[in-house]
């Protein structure tokens, strides 16, 4: 066997390692990329956006050399507190940031106001890079200068959402919550998922892949461009990976715990793990953890909570379910009465040690003791 053919059975040997070896350095980077905030992810989006080689495939000068658009998410919308700006909204006044866009804000809100949501949104939030300021400004009777400062304002507003829709959740804790939206009903009764955040709503980037290797081929990019445009495209597809997991999380919610949105009601919630919904979704489990650690959306009755509190284990159910029966102090029940009542009123079936166990980590005395309690009362 010649030098030549040994060199090339070592790379033949190495190529899974090599291939492994690249995905755990993609899942690295996903990783940190969904455990950064909204507000650093929509920095890093605005970022990539303003690139002139990103401009080029998103709204190129020619239109049959398009190859970067937005998909939004389906059954998903921008929250109305985004465009509605009310004047009384209650923010966080200590980012100079915000007060920045605060005194900006007092001479945009009457144009947004005039163009109306419809506009707004088509024109401005969901406008996809195939009309050029000039088309935008003739069509909303505006400035091209005003649209470019709509346009910048809508991003910058993205960025400091958290500021404008701030989580209530342990408020001045060290650990700080992003609300990402509010769970709310169409005039058809479907659940819709309002999102506080522009980059959200927009969705997906979606890549011509075809096209863009034409273009390639066709020499329409620069040697500067061509080293740039496949590092440019690998980001854009990390980025929808990010958002589609956040996007479809919530979804997951929406479906399983239907009934509990619909109804408000606690013995409503139902039993679902992180771990099944990794598998529903195939995803690792480690990166569902990532992604709703610190994150919360907002009921349709107006409460918020964290992603987490819609993945109970039935073990958690089930205490919660013990601590309801004991709190009625006109029926003290023994480990096997609470037994009795899970199995009658709620179709569950445990034994009376997991009774006795889980009543213990309630940190609930016996009935005989419950029952002194109520006699001295």
């Amino acid at each position: 066997m010649g030098i030549e053919d040994k060199k090339r059975e070592i790379e033949l040997r190495q190529l899974p390692q090599t291939k492994q070896l690249l995905r755990l350095i993609a899942r690295v980077k996903l990783a940190e990329l969904i455990e950064l905030s909204e507000r650093d992810f929509a920095k890093i989006i605005k970022k990539i956006e303003n690139e002139p080689l990103f401009k080029k495939l998103f709204s190129p000068s020619n239109p049959q050399e398009k190859v970067v658009s937005y998909r939004p998410f389906p059954r998903s919308e921008l929250s109305k507190s985004f465009y509605e700006l009310k004047e009384d909204i209650a923010v966080d006044r200590s980012s100079p940031d915000v007060v920045s866009l605060l005194d900006s804000r007092k001479e945009l809100i009457p144009l947004i106001r005039r163009l109306g949501i419809d506009k707004f949104k088509k024109y401005f939030l969901y406008n996809d890079g195939e009309l050029s300021y000039k088309d935008i400004s003739l069509a909303c009777n505006l400035t091209e200068k005003e649209v470019v400062r709509i346009m910048t304002f809508i991003d910058d507003l993205s960025i400091q959402s958290e500021f404008f829709n701030p989580s209530m959740i342990n408020p001045g804790s060290d650990i700080r919550y992003s609300k990402i939206a509010k769970i709310e009903k169409d005039d058809l009764g479907d659940f819709v998922i309002s999102f506080f955040y522009a980059h959200l709503v927009r969705g997906r980037y979606w890549i011509n892949y075809e096209k863009l290797a034409v273009l390639k081929k066709n020499r329409v990019f620069s040697q500067a461009e061509l080293k740039k445009i496949d590092r440019l495209v690998n980001n854009l597809e990390t980025i929808n990976t990010r958002k589609s997991i956040i996007y479809r999380i919530v979804r997951k919610i929406l479906e399983i715990q239907s009934i509990y949105l619909s109804t408000g009601n606690p013995r409503n919630i139902v039993p679902f793990t992180q771990r099944e919904l990794a598998r529903k979704i195939n995803t690792d489990p480690s990166i569902i953890s990532r992604a709703i650690a610190r994150r919360s959306i907002e009921t349709p009755w107006q409460e918020e909570y964290p992603l987490k509190y819609f993945f109970p284990s039935k073990k958690s159910i089930i205490k919660g379910l013990i601590s309801d029966i004991v709190d009625d102090e006109e029926c003290i029940y023994t480990d096997d009465g609470i037994r009795e009542q899970l199995k009658k009123t709620f179709s569950i079936d445990v034994s009376r040690r997991s009774v006795a166990s889980y009543r213990k980590e309630l940190k609930i005395v016996t009935s005989l003791e419950r029952i002194k309690a109520y006699k001295l009362k």
